[in-house]
Formats: structure tokens, sequence, C-alpha cells
């Protein structure tokens, strides 16, 4: 689990315990409802947290050296090579992106990502968004091309702007987390 994760985790549920060691000072109590959810709340945090225990109770012992970065090695970007291929006749086919193949949408076009549609991509994205049969994962894979294709940083917010929930509603299904592959990137 990462370390920001454990951090909130053990903080939240040392607010929760202070905030219920007030509410037994107070002369003046909560109402019913107020108290019910209060319980609910620290009985799901401390339910959620059994899992991470042995991580909060390092992070409570010293926080500075639990927060310590560990530094890791990362391995430059593998080079992308062109891939030939040669058939019987004697034709010869470059990789993908070097032989112009382009991506066919739903409806038969050729799909094209240049700066100039962006704006246009994400609007049919976002009119798209919640609509039956709309494929999510799809969505993100546009607008992470619409991502290394913008040329200014303002089409790079507006691209990271409906990348961002978009990614949150791809887990709004039956689960309750969102994959890894969607937080690490």
């Amino acid at each position: 689990m990462p370390k920001l994760y454990i951090k909130t985790v053990a903080d939240l549920e040392t607010f929760m315990q202070e905030t219920v060691d007030k509410q037994k000072v107070t002369p003046k109590k909560m109402n019913a409802l107020a108290t019910k959810g209060l319980n609910a709340v620290r009985q799901k945090i401390r339910k959620l947290n059994k899992e991470y225990q042995t991580d909060i109770d390092a992070y409570r012992e010293d926080k500075e050296e639990f927060m310590a970065e560990e530094v890791v090695e990362v391995a430059p970007a593998p080079t992308k090579k062109r891939v030939k291929e040669t058939f019987a006749d004697g034709e010869t086919i470059t990789d993908a992106d070097e032989g112009g193949w382009e991506g066919v949408g739903r409806d038969g076009r050729a799909l094209k990502y240049t700066p100039e549609s962006i704006l246009k991509n994400l609007r049919t994205i976002v009119e798209a968004r919640g609509r039956k049969n709309t494929d999510r994962l799809e969505q993100i894979r546009i607008m992470e091309r619409l991502l290394d294709v913008a040329a200014t940083d303002y089409q790079r917010i507006r691209v990271l702007l409906t990348l961002i929930p978009t990614r949150f509603d791809l887990t709004s299904g039956t689960t309750n987390y969102m994959t890894q592959e969607q937080w690490k990137w």
C-alpha cells in the first residue's frame, strides 16, 4: 500500500479518536442521529485499518522515517523499434506508426488525432459519458493518445481535466476500487 495512504488513514483514525474524546467531555451532547453516524464512521475506520495495522504502527512510531522516500531506480523508457514484415510476394510493410496505418472508429471513418482536433474529440467523449454501451476503456485510450498529441499546455490541461473523472467513471460499476493500472498512469 502507498505510504501516503497509510499516513492518511492513520491521521484519520487519530482525528476520529480525538473527536470522540471531545464529545465525551462536552456537556452538550450530539443528537442521536449524529452520534449514530459518528459511531458508524468510527467502526468502519477501525475495520479498514485492521489490514494495515503494522504499517500504521510503524508510521506512528516515527513519522519522518516512515515517510522517507525509498530510492527507486527507473529504467529508461525503451525506444520503439521498427518492425518490418516481408511477405511472399516481396512486399515489405514497416511498423504501423511508420507505415501510416490509422485507427478506424465505430462509424468506419479513419481516426486521426491532431492538435487541431483535440477539442472536438474531447467534446464527443464528454457527450458519450454516461450513455449505455459506451466503452470507457476505449475513451481512456483515446484521451491518452490525445494527451500525447497535445501541442500546448492548454490542450494538455483540457485533456487531463477530462481524463481524470473518466478514470473514476471506470470504477463506478460493480467494483469499489480503481485498478492498479489506472492508478499507476
